[in-house]
């Protein structure tokens, strides 16, 4: 029995030792990778092949493993794979920064959920501090293993059978090179085209600078070293998720503080004082085409004065809803219900609000055009809207998790705001403007992204305005110029492959 339990242990290092080698072998090819893609080139099409040759290596190393489940967690790797693309369908720089940094933030809280890695769930806030955790600790805590595990091998031998094998074949290498030292160069001086032939073998490496070499070497070994030390934290730990979930009851009474005849006054104070607000927008914002503005103003100076007060007192808003819904005291019966109504009331009132700083600043860039800040301002805007509509269910329903409803929101939204193609809306709106006789701003315009380009280049050909056309020209003939920059296909861009479609034309 003692040998058969022997024989099993024996069996079982064997395979961890030879999982062990497949990581490492895997965490090297991406390393590799990682240099062939990225090394001195611009970021494009090698950005979305990086992510997906990474889920193919943990998807490949969990082929055998329990942790791997078909459930919602997958679901998160959509909204991943679609950031990553952005690399190669849009040119949006702004973007471009931001996904840089969203991008691994949610590729490792991906990880850690599907292979169960994680203490909390992704809902709870403690979550986060495991995701930034693991973007830290686990990339370093074992980074020093592949040298252990190399020394290891060559050693003892990963599989001492087959090592035996390898160190005859490199001995038998280091025998024919001595060889070779002395018998090419007699070939040589016996045959001119060979030795023409082995003359030309150093012009191979002429190309190959040292510096480079040896960056793109340390490039590769710490790449190497951080993916490995990350997957095998990742294949190793046995962290297991913290099943004691509180009674969300019991866990509202032990934090609530708040009197409920309390937060009732200050509703009814607040709310009344928001319908006399929303009297007012009715009266002036909102039939403003009928009845025409207060005296002395403009239409966008009412737009600018209050657009981003109201935007603030939104968020104000809505720290109120959630403090008064996690804080107060359950009185029972019809306080409570007193209290519900006047949250909906505030939602309503703040529903009010958003659509008059919608509308504030619809007549702002009517005025003065269309620039990102005001069109990721409306996006913003819309984004709240959802956020209250899902508070405004928790005001009902107890039960409901916000901060799980609120995440999801805010992934989806970051992943459609790149998806809506910003610039081009900017230039689309912006031409429209000026086709109804108000000027336009073509040095800012020729400074966007080049998903521009066509509606420049029919501007440019449609304008009647010389002076407008001269701009056109001066700012698409420097995108050509950018364009015109050899880029390896690692680097091929959709965006940029159609400027400069349109431009050659």
């Amino acid at each position: 029995m003692d040998q058969i339990n022997v024989q099993l242990a024996s069996k079982n290092e064997c395979l961890v030792k030879k999982e062990h080698s497949y990581l490492l072998i895997c965490a090297l090819i991406l390393g590799l990778l990682f240099d062939f893609l990225f090394f001195g080139k611009p970021l494009g099409l090698s950005y979305p092949l990086y992510i997906i040759a990474l889920y193919t290596v943990l998807f490949w190393n969990m082929r055998n493993s329990e942790q791997l489940k078909i459930d919602t967690n997958l679901l998160l790797g959509i909204p991943i794979i679609a950031l990553s693309f952005t690399y190669l369908i849009y040119s949006n720089q702004i973007f471009e920064v931001l996904n840089f940094l969203v991008i691994p933030i949610l590729l490792v809280a991906h990880t850690l959920l599907l292979t169960s890695n994680n203490r909390f769930k992704w809902f709870e806030s403690q979550f986060l501090v495991e995701v930034l955790l693991g973007m830290v600790a686990r990339p370093l805590a074992n980074s020093l293993k592949p040298i252990y595990l190399i020394s290891k091998f060559v050693k003892r031998g990963a599989i001492p059978g087959k090592f035996r094998v390898v160190s005859k074949i490199l001995t038998g290498l280091l025998i024919a090179i001595a060889l070779l030292i002395v018998i090419v160069p007699l070939l040589a001086s016996a045959d001119d085209v060979f030795r023409r032939l082995v003359e030309q073998i150093p012009d191979v490496f002429k190309g190959i600078s040292i510096n480079e070499f040896v960056a793109r070497l340390i490039i590769v070994t710490v790449v190497t070293c951080l993916v490995f030390s990350y997957l095998w934290s990742l294949f190793s730990s046995k962290t297991r998720l913290n099943e004691t979930v509180a009674d969300n009851d019991s866990l509202h009474k032990s934090r609530a503080f708040l009197d409920p005849i309390t937060v009732t006054t200050m509703l009814v104070l607040i709310d009344l004082l928001y319908a006399f607000f929303i009297a007012i927008q009715f009266s002036y914002l909102f039939g403003s085409l009928r009845y025409g503005l207060p005296q002395d103003f403009t239409y966008a100076q009412y737009a600018r004065k209050g657009f981003f007060e109201l935007v603030a007192i939104t968020i104000i808003n809505l720290m109120i809803l959630l403090g008064n819904m996690n804080f107060i005291k359950f009185a029972g019966g019809k306080i409570d219900k007193v209290v519900r109504s006047l949250n909906t009331a505030l939602v309503v009132s703040t529903f009010i609000m958003l659509l008059s700083a919608h509308f504030r600043m619809s007549l702002y860039e009517e005025v003065f055009g269309f620039t990102y800040l005001r069109v990721l301002t409306h996006a913003f805007m819309v984004y709240l809207f959802v956020l209250f509509a899902v508070t405004l269910g928790k005001v009902w329903q107890k039960s409901r998790h916000l901060l799980k409803s609120y995440l999801v929101i805010s992934i989806v939204a970051y992943t459609l705001i790149n998806y809506i193609n910003v610039d081009s809306i900017i230039v689309k709106n912006n031409i429209e403007r000026y086709n109804k006789g108000n000027p336009i701003d073509i040095q800012y315009l020729t400074t966007l992204s080049y998903e521009v380009v066509p509606r420049l280049v029919e501007l440019e050909k449609s304008t009647p305005d010389q002076v407008l056309a001269n701009k056109l020209e001066e700012g698409l003939t420097n995108k050509k110029q950018a364009l015109e920059k050899v880029k390896p296909w690692q680097s091929f861009n959709i965006s940029m492959f159609r400027a400069k479609k349109f431009l050659s034309q």
